[in-house]
């Protein structure tokens, strides 16, 4: 049963605060049942009133409402305290386990993702799971406590006619808001993932702040956003709300409908005196105490369809297949040497589109090997397998003659580091964003790893110095700046392989001349791969691969490829000519 599966999923995650739960619950039911009991004492006081009973009973009986009133007041402040901390501390609780396994995700998934779109999932997904705790499970239980205890009062203490007609009415109430309900709940998951959308959309808008500008494309932005709004968001919302109208329409005509049969009945049984004043009194206090619970449960049945859709689409991300970053039996290097060997290499993405075919080499530690070729011909793509980003779809990749599918996963990316051509920073200080290549670096470490990359050059022109913030994703920060700062957390790091994809490819003559003076520092005994488009920039490394429609077409030094006056020899002079004519 879909309703059972769902509450095994929230359980998941509630069931770590057993203790609040049971209290919430006992709580809950004395204070649900002197909710019930509160009516009847009214129609016992009007009955001891008509039949002229001493006046020190009747207080005493005032007195016991009073006491008891307390008592309910106190219980449902209690439990809704309670609940509402037990809620919130799930909802957390929810959130972190999301971002964790997020987190552990492959890099491939989040390439494929738009972050603003899953970041709403979370948020989403989070409020949805308060609110079902908060709102309904904790409530939902209260109130169908009061309901099923002024049935039983109804029954034992008044008469069987009338239980019989309110039993009627509740369940017909019911089947109409389970009626409506599932297909609100269908719509609502869809407008939810509207949303997604026009945030997705938003989120990249935002970040590409600065290439929006540059081509005067605020409208257009908005524009695609409001699309969505248009297409998706409003035709579902506007379902939604029809349905709601509906459902609500014959809630209402279903109470009113049984409140007017009850009256029919009862009134006739009131004048044959089958019932008594006083009972009339506690039916009619039952059916305001009723009305509310009944129009809450309805509503809470919706709601928990609605926020369960929420909740599962972001529930459903814990599906996704992490990294095995605590696979059994894994290897630790202790001492890494960082000679790197591909064993008849093929990969492909989605199974058809062969990225790689049948690549092999092998690299002695603190060489360094240059990759070449045109752009697509997944010479990146082979560097994320090092770093095991890509998993091949056969052959092995050996580090220091281990197989590095057994090697632990994060002892085997604490021996990496890479220098990307698009360096990405965290909005934070350029200490932290420095650090994060070793986060217990002492101040002496972090400026000799400054002053080797040649950071403190512009750091020390910052008013916060190294504690100056970068802004969002180093937004403040030139590219060669940013290089820089990236070169300095991998000095940090102090790896034994090194990865260079293009550090140098988009930067001015100065920012260049710096940047390769740091570089020179950093690749000192390691084993360092680079990626270069300019290749001038590679001409003293000690092996140079050239990748040509996915496979390893020649390999040597500059000048032994030259002297072939094979494809590197037309690439390398057919960019010397570009180089001397600009």
């Amino acid at each position: 049963m879909e309703f059972i599966d769902d509450l095994k999923i929230i359980w998941r995650f509630l069931s770590k605060y057993k203790k609040q739960v049971y209290t919430i619950f006992i709580v809950a039911i004395f204070a649900s049942f002197i909710e019930a009991v509160i009516p009847y004492i009214y129609g016992k006081i009007i009955d001891l009133i008509i039949i002229n009973e001493a006046m020190t009973v009747i207080f005493l009986i005032l007195f016991l409402w009073l006491v008891l009133s307390l008592i309910k007041d106190w219980g449902w402040r209690y439990s809704y305290v309670l609940g509402r901390k037990t809620a919130i501390k799930c909802a957390h609780d929810f959130i972190l386990v999301l971002n964790s396994h997020s987190l552990n995700l492959k890099l491939q998934y989040h390439k494929e993702q738009k972050s603003g779109k899953l970041a709403s999932r979370y948020i989403k997904a989070s409020d949805a799971l308060e609110g079902i705790l908060n709102d309904i499970v904790f409530w939902f239980v209260s109130d169908l406590l009061v309901i099923l205890f002024i049935l039983i009062f109804l029954a034992l203490f008044i008469h069987w006619l009338l239980f019989l007609i309110i039993v009627i009415n509740i369940l017909v109430y019911f089947l109409i808001t389970l009626k409506y309900s599932k297909p609100v709940s269908i719509d609502v998951v869809k407008t939810q993932k509207s949303y997604e959308d026009a945030y997705g959309l938003s989120y990249d808008s935002i970040s590409n702040i600065q290439t929006v500008k540059a081509n005067s494309k605020e409208k257009y932005e908005n524009e695609k956003i409001s699309l969505v709004f248009k297409n998706k968001t409003r035709k579902y919302f506007k379902r939604v709300l029809l349905m709601f109208n509906r459902m609500h329409f014959f809630q209402s005509t279903c109470l009113t409908i049984g409140i007017f049969v009850l009256f029919i009945v009862i009134i006739p049984m009131l004048k044959s005196e089958i019932i008594t004043t006083g009972q009339f009194v506690t039916v009619v206090g039952y059916l305001g105490l009723l009305t509310i619970p009944m129009r809450k449960l309805g509503g809470d049945i919706d709601h928990f369809r609605r926020w369960m859709g929420m909740f599962k689409r972001g529930y459903s991300l814990l599906n996704e297949k992490t990294e095995p970053y605590d696979k059994k039996g894994s290897i630790k290097l202790k001492e890494v040497k960082g000679e790197i060997e591909f064993r008849k290499i093929n990969f492909c993405y989605h199974k058809t589109r062969k990225i790689l075919r049948d690549i092999s080499f092998k690299i002695s530690p603190s060489k360094v090997v240059a990759l070449v070729g045109e752009s697509g011909v997944g010479k990146s793509t082979m560097m994320d397998m090092i770093s095991r980003y890509n998993i091949p779809a056969s052959g092995k990749i050996f580090l220091d003659g281990i197989d590095i599918q057994k090697i632990d996963l994060e002892n085997l990316r604490e021996q990496i580091a890479i220098v990307p051509q698009e360096v990405s920073l965290f909005n934070d200080t350029l200490r932290n964003n420095i650090i994060y290549g070793k986060l217990d670096a002492t101040d002496e470490e972090i400026n000799q790893a400054v002053k080797a990359a040649n950071a403190d050059e512009f750091i020390n022109n910052f008013p916060d110095k190294i504690n100056q913030e970068v802004g969002e994703r180093g937004v403040k920060l030139s590219t060669g700046q940013k290089q820089r700062v990236a070169i300095a957390r991998a000095i940090l790091k102090d790896p034994k392989i090194l990865i260079l994809d293009e550090a140098t490819s988009a930067l001015d003559s100065k920012s260049e001349l710096l940047v390769q003076q740091a570089l020179k520092r950093l690749i000192k005994s390691r084993t360092t791969f680079v990626i270069a488009h300019r290749l001038s920039t590679i001409m003293h490394a000690d092996k140079i691969l050239v990748i040509d429609k996915s496979e390893i077409v020649e390999e040597g030094r500059h000048e032994e490829l030259i002297k072939n006056k094979k494809l590197y020899y037309k690439l390398f002079t057919l960019q010397s000519l570009w180089e001397s004519d600009e």
